[in-house]
């Protein structure tokens, strides 16, 4: 059964000895491959199946991974041939365990030893299992086994640990412990105890059920020689002696061990209690720092035995101090000042013997940093007119030693440091404390040379005076509301780390205060810095997690929320981990102690909040489009989980971790922040309200946790009781049809009012009363996010309810209006009430953010859930029925809230607009002015200008190269300016949230429809989108997610393309009909959802369908992210500028008529822009687009070809442009007068108005390169117009070159360049050279043969005409493996080599037909040579190829050599495009890396030419993972 010599789970070690190397070097892709070519050898291994599944999980393929565990679970189960050992079962356990399904590998351990009962290595596997899931009872059971089997001591004490683990977990009590001491007995009785862990778990077992006498007895006897240091031993008989009341002689022997050990501190705590009988020192005796220090239990005792006890103790003081051997020994002077803390609190005490011990104490130790911590305690014992009289001593007394500087300037920081401990910076006035803060920078200054040679890890002498400058200038802050005295604090922080980065008080005050003046990008950075990586994270996190939950910073709260769950997470695992390390390294006391701890953090505060508030941020970033939030929902099981913490957690005992002691005094908790509010007086002390808060704090923390994890539940009932659809679900009576939801809802709002401290009834009469103004909206005020909450929940309940009509009472208004009313005053109150963040610290900022993301947020949900819930029914009635009235109201209701919610966030996405578009530069000179000194020497600035010119004056042999350099890298102008543009981060992210919500409730939603328009002197009925000719302009940003919803409400099948987007692993969402997507039928509907990724500038929308973007096609802006800009200055006006083609016809019949007769369809009857054929047509002038613009202003054309058949020239009268962008990709900066323009392409160029006022053309023409063939030979026109021009002007023309130009096109295009060197693939893997141009195919003579010399036109490339399919998409054959659709033998190079723009054979001229594809490897980088050819006639072809942008390496004309044009490429900065119009007769060499999965076409954009089927297609195939794959298909994907 076991592993036999060199084998490994069965299979020889050698053959598996590679792949754990690969696995283990992280060479996963070629352990992949080993551990595939062992299961071919080896395909009924479990084991190798295991390897197998290891490596998948490591990539990333959890499911997969998953899956082959299952097959090698089914093998052990069902082969009994198979071989099982421990290593193939261990090996499943890590995996299993990763996957989250660690109780199978538990069940495979069990059959295993279930199959070979007696497997001592099964059953230790077993036990591992029984830990990691925390199963005490089931570990007991399997140790026993195994004890009973080889009778080991270690299998036993395996045993008695997980007893005493149940008791202590709640699971057992005294018969339970009386079993294991048993046991012990039995085995001490036949065999000893032979380890001193053992002994320890014998004594702690008695110690369980109280039976001191018993451990002692042990202790004492034979086995108490295990223990082989006295101390130890000594030790253990004081505590037991102590448990067992017998005080007298704990004391004696507590008073060995400080002879032995004379800085024992916590030895003396529990000598002490044991003289005075006090249990609570050695029950909770802890260190110098003590939870609880004023807790002692000392009113039993008399006068008289009280008073001889502390001579006691005094004498063994004495005593110590006398033999004190060293002078860093403390604890006996600590000692002296607890014996006089004791007297105090006995009621005995003598200030004047206190404040002695504390003055010997101080002169002794005074120069220690730690001394102000160690006295904190006592000084707390001592009256405020005594701390006074300490402090005068202190300072009368106060003579540092000059021989050692480091000493003296210790023991001014300690006086400074108790000064601020007993609050007497509070009693000072303003100008007082601010001379306190200059000396103290000025003790900085002058001491900083003592840290010249120090490390830059090394603490610095004297580093606590910038905290404590800091300090005291945030004091100045709350007194006066002056600026600049914050200003400073943060500057002089800055300033420290500038010095020395490594500071954890520097930046935990920074942190705070950058939270407090809305900077919390910047906080959260400095927070990132202080790179807490162990289980300190549990106690640090709570400076930052609270302020991040209510920001605009949804990545980073995200990340913030991720890296603390994960590593919680993963803390609880690997304390499995060391829990079974511990019992098998026999240390059984770690055992109770990891077990302990780890359930100390499960039931953690702020663990338990992390884990509510990371679903309610999802929900948060979802709650913009409905479908996505109800797949959130579902993930989360529609809230039923959190639901039951939310139920479980009053009968919980939370534990609080955070260490708050080491919070800024002006925020003692979370909750709690004294800058918000007046200054309370020279009276306060920050030391004595701390505790209050913090206990206040965490008594308010379970209801807090109860109320957020009830909003995910509230949530989705809501959304449920607005999803009802209407029109089915409401009786006639007016009756909701699914009462379970609006009852469980009813039920958690009544919930929530209690936390309110309303009743239901109540509650709502209250939100009655402030929407009427009856009540002020200060009511609110303590809760208002959760009142905002309740109000919104309760709304959906009253959709759902028997109120769904009007009130009762009619004069009252609806649910609807009274939130869309709360909101908007609560709202728009807290705007009001902010200045401009810079000078606003401590605004409303964060309470606006949040009435955004949730109340608002929700309320948008139920919009939304109400909008797709009230589709017309499609039946007539002929009488209103009650149920179409409430519709009726209902639908009133929505359409007032949309309005409502989307003005609010326009007046909030206004002032952020405002706020982000003020100049950086004045900002920074508001920050600096305010630290400015005044003449008058007072007010703000003088601390930092103390630190920058004593600093400055001193030269770097004084300060030393590392404080030198770092010093003039110190700019406070740069800290200003960070500070400004954090808050424009802020800002702008917070904006984002407001736009995003906005384009949610407006909809993005295109209907292509049959419109009626008059072009030419006639009417025409043409297909548009939501009625507009061109469609609607989508302004978007980098970075956005796009949600389009497209519904076909016209007589042909139409599909969507979004030219130029990259699709990144959305192919589904590209548009071109029978490739990626079966079209939209006539009444059909299809949702396309992609992320603009890395791309910026001009693309455009059109259809893919037949020749319907004739007439459907719109731009496409793509803005920089917020916070980023464009590469050139900012214009004021943005056009865009459609070219487009007009057919006096139906462009579908014109086609039509073409593929019937094989001729060549018949011209455009104009060219337009903008939809307008301009002035040089008949009929036309009253619609000729006019753009304003003033003198010497410049503006940003946006121009897009979007003509169906042609290339074309433009070109503005007397100005120039400077291009900057083609193709959503920034290019270098060129100037042209002519601009050649291919179909498909855009180019964004600026253009300023510096010529004399008045009109000019900008005008569009053809370029028309094949010859003999008829073009459209007119001109569109658009009219530039100066604000300053004379009226009656006339437009001026410019001169556009002739029709067939091409020297001027080519010199126009030959100048694109990339801005700066560019990334270009040179090691090419796919090496592809592709003809395109026209061909014929022969046929008799008739009228469908009347194409040249008795043949029909078609196009090909490699000579293969594409044919689409008809039966299915090509990507849903490729995804869903269905046959025959199409093949991958497209041609990599010409099937036949000829001259290829010379005279071609006419046996050449005949194509073959087929849906032919490449195939290509993820990843692959990939070369195109495109070659026209002249079969019928050399042609400019603009070739595009969807889902990739490449670059355009080289161009040339003739055919292409590639001995002698491959030299010429540009591969330093060549120009980035979609779309590439190959020379007349000439050539073009494109090279991309193919990085984008799916199924890609590659077409010319001239549609005849792609009617006639110059196309073809790639496959892309998926990498490795998620990121490099293509998404699963859309639900809602239309059939063909």
């Amino acid at each position: 059964m076991a592993s036999k010599f060199g084998m490994a789970g069965g299979i020889p070690e050698r053959r598996v000895r590679p792949i754990w190397d690969a696995i283990d070097s992280r060479q996963f892709k070629n352990a992949l491959k080993l551990s595939s070519s062992l299961l071919s050898k080896y395909p009924n291994s479990p084991y190798a199946l295991a390897l197998k599944a290891l490596i998948l999980e490591r990539i990333g393929k959890c499911d997969e991974a998953l899956s082959v565990c299952l097959n090698a679970k089914e093998l052990l189960y069902t082969n009994d041939s198979i071989f099982i050992d421990d290593l193939t079962l261990s090996t499943l356990q890590i995996v299993f365990q990763r996957l989250d399904h660690l109780d199978m590998a538990t069940s495979c351990y069990e059959y295993a030893c279930g199959k070979f009962a007696n497997n001592l290595e099964l059953m230790m596997g077993l036990f591992n299992c029984y830990v990691r899931e925390y199963s005490f009872v089931k570990q007991q059971q399997i140790a026993i086994k195994m004890y009973k089997i080889v009778g080991e001591e270690r299998f036993l004490l395996w045993s008695v640990c997980s007893i005493q683990l149940q008791v202590l977990c709640g699971n057992g009590g005294e018969k339970l412990l009386l079993l294991a001491e048993g046991l012990l007995k039995k085995h001490i009785a036949s065999h000893s105890l032979h380890e001193p862990e053992a002994l320890i778990v014998y004594i702690s077992l008695l110690e369980q059920q109280s039976k001191f006498s018993d451990a002692l007895e042990v202790l004492s006897g034979k086995l108490g020689s295990l223990i082989m240091i006295e101390v130890d031993r000594l030790r253990i008989q004081g505590r037991l002696l102590a448990r067992a009341g017998d005080y007298a002689a704990a004391a004696d022997i507590y008073e060995k061990v400080l002879e032995l050990c004379p800085d024992d501190w916590e030895c003396f705590l529990h000598y002490l209690g044991c003289l005075l009988e006090d249990d609570s020192s050695w029950c909770n005796g802890d260190s110098i720092h003590r939870s609880n220090p004023l807790d002692c239990k000392l009113s039993h005792l008399t006068d008289e035995v009280f008073d001889a006890r502390i001579s006691t103790a005094s004498a063994l003081v004495q005593k110590l101090l006398a033999s004190a051997s060293n002078d860093v020994i403390r604890c006996p002077y600590l000692a002296n000042l607890e014996i006089e803390r004791r007297k105090f609190l006995f009621g005995k005490g003598d200030d004047e013997k206190l404040v002695e011990a504390l003055m010997q104490y101080y002169c002794r130790f005074g120069y220690l940093a730690c001394f102000a911590s160690d006295v904190e305690v006592f000084l707390q014992a001592l009256p405020r007119d005594k701390e006074t009289l300490l402090l005068k001593k202190l300072m009368e007394t106060h003579e540092p030693p000059a021989t050692v500087p480091t000493k003296a300037l210790g023991q001014s920081l300690t006086l400074l440091k108790i000064q601020e401990s007993v609050g007497d910076f509070f009693t000072l006035s303003a100008s007082e404390l601010g001379g306190v803060a200059v000396r103290m920078a000025e003790m900085y200054c002058k001491n900083l040379p003592l840290s010249k040679d120090l490390d830059v890890q090394e603490s610095m002498h004297g580093e606590d005076l910038l905290s404590m400058v800091a300090n005291i200038l945030v004091q100045l802050f709350w007194r006066t509301k002056d600026l600049g005295y914050l200003v400073e604090s943060v500057m002089v922080l800055e300033f420290g780390l500038t010095i020395r980065r490594y500071v954890w008080q520097y930046k935990i005050l920074l942190l705070h205060l950058y939270s407090h003046w809305s900077a919390l990008s910047l906080a959260y950075k400095w927070y990132k810095s202080l790179d807490v990586k162990n289980i300190l994270l549990e106690t640090v996190s709570h400076h930052i997690l609270p302020q991040m939950l209510i920001s605009p910073l949804w990545v980073d709260v995200g990340e913030l929320l991720g890296d603390y769950l994960k590593f919680m997470d993963e803390h609880f695992r690997e304390s499995a981990d060391l829990t079974f390390l511990a019992y098998r390294h026999r240390n059984y006391s770690k055992v109770i102690e990891f077990v302990q701890f780890k359930e100390r953090l499960q039931r953690s505060s702020q663990y338990l909040m992390a884990k509510i508030e990371a679903p309610i941020l999802q929900l948060k970033r979802n709650a913009d489009n409905i479908e996505e939030e109800e797949s959130v929902l579902e993930s989360l099981k529609c809230g039923a989980d959190f639901l039951e913490v939310s139920s479980e957690i009053g009968s919980k005992s939370l534990t609080f971790n955070e260490d708050l002691q080491f919070r800024p005094w002006w925020t003692p908790t979370y909750d709690k922040n004294y800058l918000l509010g007046p200054f309370e007086g020279v009276s306060y002390c920050p030391r004595e309200s701390k505790q209050q808060h913090i206990k206040q704090t965490e008594a308010n923390m379970p209801k807090a946790i109860e109320r957020r994890s009830l909003l995910p539940r509230m949530i989705y009932l809501s959304v449920r009781c607005a999803s009802l659809p209407l029109k089915d679900n409401i009786e006639a009576n007016g009756s909701a049809f699914d009462p379970k939801i609006s009852l469980e809802l009813k039920i958690l709002l009544e919930r929530y009012a209690k936390f309110l401290g309303f009743s239901f009834q109540d509650a709502i009469e209250v939100l009655f009363a402030i929407s009427s103004g009856r009540k002020s909206s200060e009511a609110l005020s303590s809760h208002l996010i959760d009142w905002m909450n309740f109000a919104v929940f309760w709304n959906a309940w009253n959709l759902n309810s028997n109120k769904l009509g009007p009130d009762k009472d009619a004069c009252r208004p609806s649910a609807w209006h009274i939130v869309n009313s709360l909101l908007e005053i609560y709202i728009l109150e807290k705007l009001r009430s902010i200045g401009p963040l810079v000078t606003s610290p401590g605004c409303s900022l964060p309470l606006l953010v949040q009435l955004v993301t949730e109340p608002l947020a929700w309320h948008s949900l139920m919009i939304q859930s109400c909008v797709r819930s009230s589709i017309p029914p499609g039946k007539k009635k002929k009488k209103a029925s009650p149920t179409e009235q409430t519709n009726s109201l209902l639908s009133q209701g929505i359409r007032d809230s949309i309005e409502s919610v989307c003005a609010v966030l326009e007046e909030v996405a206004k002032w952020l607009r405002e706020q982000i578009k003020m100049p950086v530069d004045g900002n920074v000179e508001t920050i600096l002015s305010s630290i400015r000194v005044k003449e008058q020497n007072e007010g703000p600035g003088k601390v930092l200008d103390i630190l920058e010119t004593s600093t400055s004056s001193m030269n770097d042999l004084e300060l030393g190269d590392r404080i030198s350099q770092a010093l003039k890298s110190w700019s406070s102008a740069d800290v200003a300016r960070k500070i400004v543009t954090e808050h424009c981060s802020v800002l702008s992210q917070f904006l984002q949230i407001c736009e995003s919500k906005v384009k949610s409730l407006q909809g993005l939603k295109l209907q292509i429809q049959e419109t009626t328009v008059n072009r030419l002197c006639g009417t025409h009925n043409i297909i548009t989108v939501n009625g507009q000719f061109p469609g609607p302009t989508l302004e978007v940003r980098n970075g956005d997610t796009l949600v389009v919803e497209v519904h076909n409400s016209a007589r042909y099948n139409a599909t969507i393309h979004w030219h130029g987007i990259r699709q990144m692993r959305t192919p589904w969402a590209d548009g071109p009909e029978y490739v990626t997507q079966c079209p939209i039928k006539p009444g059909g509907t299809y949702t396309y959802r992609f992320t603009i990724e890395d791309q910026e500038g001009t693309l455009w929308w059109h259809a893919h369908s037949k020749w319907l973007r004739a007439t459907v096609y719109g731009a496409l802006i793509i803005l920089p992210k917020l916070g980023t800009t464009y590469p050139f200055e900012k214009p004021k006006l943005e056009v865009p500028i459609l070219l487009g083609e007009w057919w006096n016809r139906d462009p579908i019949n014109v086609l039509q008529q073409a593929l019937f007769t094989g001729a060549a369809p018949n011209v455009s009857d104009a060219f337009t822009i903008n939809g307008q054929p301009g002035d040089l047509y008949s009929c036309s002038s009253q619609g000729t687009v006019k753009i304003s613009v003033d003198s010497k202003e410049t503006i940003l054309l946006r121009i897009i070809n979007a003509a169906l058949n042609q290339q074309l020239f433009f070109a503005l009268a007397n100005h120039r442009f400077t291009v900057v962008s083609a193709d959503a990709a920034y290019t270098k900066p060129f100037t042209t007068s002519i601009m050649m323009i291919g179909p498909g392409q855009t180019t964004d160029v600026l253009v300023t108005a510096d010529q004399t006022p008045g009109h000019y053309y900008m005008a569009a023409s053809a370029y028309a390169t094949a010859q003999n063939a008829p073009f459209d030979n007119t001109t569109t026109t658009a009219i530039l117009e100066y604000k300053s021009a004379v009226s009656s002007s006339r437009p001026i023309l410019p001169r556009l070159p002739r029709n067939n130009d091409t020297a001027t096109a080519t010199a126009f295009t030959t100048q694109f360049r990339s801005p700066s060197q560019v990334a270009v693939p040179t090691l090419i893997d796919e090496s592809l050279f592709f003809t395109v141009g026209l061909g014929f195919v022969n046929c008799t003579p008739g009228p469908q043969c009347q194409g040249p010399n008795n043949t029909r036109f078609q196009a090909t490339m490699n000579n293969v005409s594409f044919v689409l399919p008809r039966q299915s998409s090509i990507l849903q054959a490729y995804y869903q493996n269905i046959p025959g659709v199409f093949t991958t033998d497209f041609p990599v190079v010409p099937p036949v080599k000829f001259d290829y723009t010379g005279n071609v054979p006419r046996g050449l001229w005949q194509p073959t037909f087929g849906t032919k594809l490449h195939k290509m490897k993820f990843g692959s980088t990939v070369q195109i040579v495109l070659q026209d050819t002249a079969i019928f006639s050399t042609e400019d072809h603009p070739i595009h190829l969807h889902g990739y942008h490449f670059y355009v390496v080289g161009e040339g004309f003739g055919n292409f050599n590639p001995s002698t044009d491959t030299a010429k490429f540009n591969l330093v900065d060549p120009p980035q495009r979609n779309t590439i119009d190959v020379n007349v007769g000439g050539w073009a060499v494109i090279r991309f890396k193919a990085d984008n999965p799916g199924v890609w076409l590659m077409h010319c954009h001239i549609d005849s030419h792609l009617t006639w089927g110059l196309a073809m297609a790639f496959i892309v195939e998926d990498g490795y993972g998620e990121s490099e794959s293509v998404e699963p298909p859309p639900a809602d994907l239309p059939p063909c």
